[in-house]
């Protein structure tokens, strides 16, 4: 009985800090699509897309520093009070709304972002604890990768559908969405429970700090990697709305929403797959080819076919989303992982995939104002294209299985 309840406390808190994240997902994309509304208010007209940008950047780079300290946090006040104080710095984004101007308004994103990074981190450790059994691991590990999706999905369905009304009070909006996280962080407070995130017995795990992940070739590869794959996923659902808008055929909601909704869709094929134990570097080859490869061609026919480039867009955001889950679950399936060090991994790892993509996202800002949207796009494709490289380096975490079913 004292199993189940702890199952069941566990199922709660892996809840809430998806659903607190789903809510920073809903924050940082609804004030990226209302970016032409606050800039000007702030400064009464349109400005320069280094200026534009800026709280994306910001977001981002605090994301570095953030999923850094994680570890340290944890260590420090334990999971209860340390994932509680990642929510609370979430409710910034409802006190960045009323600020007086852009540079607090951005400072205070910014500490939202801290918290929305160590919110994703800190899920990993619940999982390992709660969970044992790979194949539920998996699922869980699913639905925490799909939790931005989802978050950007509702945004672009509300942007599709009340367009107008979204746009017509920027803060009334936000504040609609940022209230959220106030029910989420006293659920928090309410339910959550301690545990130890060591392994007992181990003297390896006792003592496995930055320093040790710092030497993993796998732990620079990876990160990346996915520093290559947010530049994709991040720009195409945070930024590309109003570029769209601007500069194709294509309605910038409409896309947002093929890509979240489709990105969904491919969640249940990636844990379908995930779970049949088939080979992960073919698998997360193939779909990133397609994925990049898609993006690429609806881009080439937005202001000529745009239909096409819709329907190449949903195939994207359905590729991008079948590797997303078996990509981020990987570190589970290598040996000797353990609550700690899935910690100081995935903290380090986080950071170094948000610095990544941190400098991508200005290299494309400046090229846009520079050079035009055709060179930035070119960079933006061959940035995004880095990651399959990166993933023809990644060890076999499936190749005994595959050898030993074919010796069967």
């Amino acid at each position: 009985m004292e199993t189940m309840n702890q199952t069941k406390k566990g199922y709660f808190m892996m809840a809430v800090l998806w659903l607190a994240y789903v809510t920073f997902a809903m924050n940082w994309v609804a004030g990226s699509s209302l970016t032409p509304q606050i800039t000007k208010t702030f400064f009464g007209g349109s400005v320069d897309p280094l200026i534009s940008q800026l709280v994306n950047y910001s977001i981002t780079t605090a994301r570095v520093f953030a999923n850094i300290l994680a570890a340290v946090i944890l260590m420090k006040l334990g999971p209860k009070k340390a994932a509680g104080t990642a929510i609370g710095l979430l409710m910034m984004g409802l006190v960045a709304i009323y600020l007086p101007n852009y540079w607090a308004y951005t400072a205070a994103r910014m500490v939202m972002a801290v918290g929305g990074s160590m919110v994703i981190v800190y899920m990993n450790p619940v999982v390992a604890h709660y969970i044992t059994n790979s194949k539920v691991k998996l699922r869980i590990n699913a639905a925490n990768t799909v939790a931005y999706n989802a978050g950007a999905f509702i945004v672009a369905i509300l942007f599709t559908l009340f367009a107008n009304q979204m746009v017509a009070n920027w803060r009334l909006t936000l504040t609609a969405f940022a209230s959220l996280t106030l029910l989420f962080f006293i659920g928090w407070l309410w339910k959550a429970d301690n545990f130890e995130t060591k392994e007992a017995n181990s003297n390896r795990t006792e003592t496995y700090g930055y320093k040790d992940a710092l030497k993993d070739g796998f732990l620079w590869r990876y990160g990346l990697a996915f520093a290559s794959f947010l530049t994709l996923y991040v720009l195409s659902l945070v930024s590309f709305k109003a570029i769209f808008d601007q500069y194709t055929l294509l309605n910038g909601s409409v896309t947002n929403l093929l890509i979240s909704g489709f990105g969904i869709v491919g969640t249940f094929a990636g844990i379908a797959i995930g779970n049949k134990g088939v080979p992960r570097k073919p698998t997360l080859m193939a779909s990133g080819i397609v994925m990049v490869g898609t993006f690429a061609l609806a881009l080439v026919f937005a202001n000529k076919q745009p239909l096409l480039s819709y329907i190449l867009i949903a195939i994207s955001g359905f590729a991008m989303y079948i590797q997303y889950p078996i990509f981020l679950n990987l570190p589970h399936e290598l040996k000797g992982m353990t609550p700690q060090k899935l910690t100081i991994l995935f903290g380090l790892f986080w950071a170094l995939a948000y610095a990544g993509q941190t400098i991508a996202t200005i290299i494309w800002s400046y090229l846009l104002g520079a050079a035009g949207y055709t060179p930035a796009m070119i960079f933006f494709i061959a940035a995004s294209s880095l990651y399959i490289f990166m993933v023809a380096t990644f060890p076999e975490t499936r190749e005994r299985k595959a050898a030993s079913s074919k010796a069967a």
